[in-house]
């Protein structure tokens, strides 16, 4: 037999093929063949050489998963909670600023009204953001709860005690009502969720 068989032998049995020929005699060729040797060790080497080579740079893709994610905001179909939801936002603004413009003059109780005004109008924007990004409803709901709990806790508490009459306190139904506009948006239905992916899987195939 020639090195050249053997060394075909040798290749096969680092692919863990079949050799070809009895392991014993490739092990007596071995012995006493020095160029087969250095093939053998060669042809390891490169093997391990392959094994470890650097894996290849991947592309960044969170700046297109972050624009397709906005586009998927964007793109959301107007259902109901958020055509309600923006109403309320408009309803809250607007007393909100009202309150502002007409605050009298009387020390710290148009102070107070003052900061309240600046505050419902803080929490009007961020319901007009949910509104326009539907994603960050996950984010405005622990504030919304928050908020809606204060006011629901104070109201009970101002009725039982005859400061407020019961239609004064009507006045804080849009939050509380927002809430519940909120939390649908933040854990959307199945139906709800299956129409929104279906354009994002479109969009990642496209790219």
């Amino acid at each position: 037999m020639t090195c050249e068989l053997w060394q075909q032998a040798i290749s096969a049995r680092i692919d863990d093929e079949d050799l070809g020929v009895e392991p014993r005699l490739l092990e007596a060729h071995l012995a006493g063949c020095a160029d087969c040797r250095r093939f053998e060790a060669a042809a390891e080497m490169g093997r391990r050489t392959a094994r470890m080579q650097v894996a290849p740079p991947m592309p960044d893709l969170s700046r297109p998963i972050t624009k397709l994610n906005a586009a998927a905001d964007r793109a959301a179909s107007w259902s109901i909670p958020r055509v309600l939801l923006a109403v309320i936002a408009a309803d809250v603004f607007w007393f909100a600023f009202r309150d502002l413009l007409t605050a009298a003059d009387d020390g710290s109780t148009a102070h107070d009204a003052r900061h309240l005004g600046a505050f419902s109008i803080a929490y009007a924007v961020g319901l007009v953001v949910v509104v326009v990004r539907p994603a960050r409803a996950r984010t405005m709901l622990p504030v919304a709860a928050v908020l809606a709990g204060a006011l629901l806790i104070t109201a009970v508490i101002d009725l039982l005690n005859g400061n407020v009459p019961l239609l004064g306190e009507a006045t804080h139904l849009p939050e509380l009502i927002s809430v519940f506009l909120i939390w649908l948006l933040a854990v959307p239905s199945r139906r709800r969720a299956d129409k929104q992916q279906q354009p994002s899987d479109r969009r990642l195939h496209a790219a």
